[in-house]
């Protein structure tokens, strides 16, 4: 199941780009979708989040708390992403946190995001006794929303982290080396559109 093609887009472009690098010869390595990750690449990528942390010229409403909105849900999903990537390297990778998910009892959403089928969504409620509630407070905190949001962007995330890294119905080997290179060119990507913000040409 995939309720924002977006994030999965974006996704694909970040750990095909990735792997491309990796393999040295433009091609995917059959990780997150070949075509579709390459032609999210460079500056299509930079264009795809541009438009989604602007939100297109709308204003966001009001976030209950007084804390900082976004111009959209994937506009926060976008932000958590890397945030979501570091807690995942930090806690021993992709194998680890799903077997983190299996001993919380989601084996069975765990299994349908690495296997070929759709995924199956994850209670948010679940996803907060798996992240732990310090981590939790810290990306709330940092990205200044109610720990609730996080909790359920992390929710809708996880299920297509898990799928991009394995298209074969099986997590990729190279799987977290993918994770760290798409992470790093997320951030890249998120502080390039921030600066042509602040510093319009």
């Amino acid at each position: 199941m995939n309720n924002n093609p977006l994030l999965g887009q974006v996704l694909g472009g970040l750990f095909g780009n990735a792997m491309a690098n990796r393999a040295g010869n433009g091609g995917g390595g059959g990780l997150a979708g070949g075509g579709m990750g390459r032609a999210l690449g460079g500056m299509a990528l930079g264009s795809v989040l541009a438009g989604v942390l602007r939100g297109g010229g709308r204003q966001a409403a009001p976030v209950p708390g007084g804390t900082r909105p976004y111009a959209n849900h994937t506009a926060l999903l976008v932000m958590l992403l890397p945030l979501a990537m570091r807690w995942v390297q930090r806690n021993g990778g992709i194998n680890a946190v799903l077997d983190r998910f299996r001993q919380k009892g989601m084996g069975a959403q765990a299994q349908s995001w690495v296997s070929t089928g759709n995924n199956q969504p994850v209670d948010d409620g679940k996803v907060q006794q798996v992240i732990g509630q310090d981590d939790l407070r810290e990306m709330a905190q940092r990205l200044g929303v109610p720990e609730e949001q996080v909790a359920q962007a992390f929710a809708e995330i996880m299920p297509e982290m898990v799928d991009k890294l394995s298209p074969q119905g099986q997590v990729h080997p190279q799987a977290d080396q993918v994770l760290d290179a798409g992470q790093r060119q997320l951030e890249q990507e998120i502080q390039d559109v921030q600066h042509r913000d602040v510093h319009p040409s």
